[in-house]
């Protein structure tokens, strides 16, 4: 089964810490979604982007672990099957359960690894990164 990482996930150790033995595959582009960063990530549909993603191969094992992981249970993602163009149906977990930022140093740190992992351009994360910053100014 393909995984499709966006977030936290991207980071090489903290995927295989989650789900020893999933394997890299390699980045592709998840049109008509975007990046958000809150507290954690979670994308967004927008017919006008592209958000990077790194795939994965991973188990029903694996499958069961994200599951936890993500809180599925809990309501605070679901997982979502979304076709990747020219990689077929990918899962991915969308978050259901705002909450609210900001997102901690360490969190961030691991998207920063997950998207040098995976060699992704860091436009898009960044772009997550300021909306967060100028929507959490408007608040306060």
């Amino acid at each position: 089964m393909l995984y499709a990482a966006y977030g936290s996930n991207l980071d090489h150790a903290r995927m295989l810490g989650r789900c020893p033995g999933a394997t890299p595959l390699g980045a592709a582009l998840l049109p008509g979604w975007r990046l958000a960063v809150n507290r954690f990530a979670t994308i967004e549909r927008d017919g006008a982007a592209a958000v990077p993603i790194g795939l994965w191969r991973i188990t029903e094992q694996h499958r069961r672990a994200l599951d936890i992981a993500e809180g599925v249970a809990l309501r605070i993602y679901r997982a979502v099957m979304l076709d990747i163009d020219g990689h077929g149906p990918a899962l991915t977990y969308v978050e259901q359960r705002l909450r609210p930022g900001p997102p901690s140093d360490a969190y961030v740190a691991h998207l920063r690894q997950g998207y040098a992992d995976f060699a992704l351009d860091g436009a898009a994360l960044d772009e997550a990164l300021a909306r967060w910053s100028i929507a959490s100014r408007r608040v306060m």
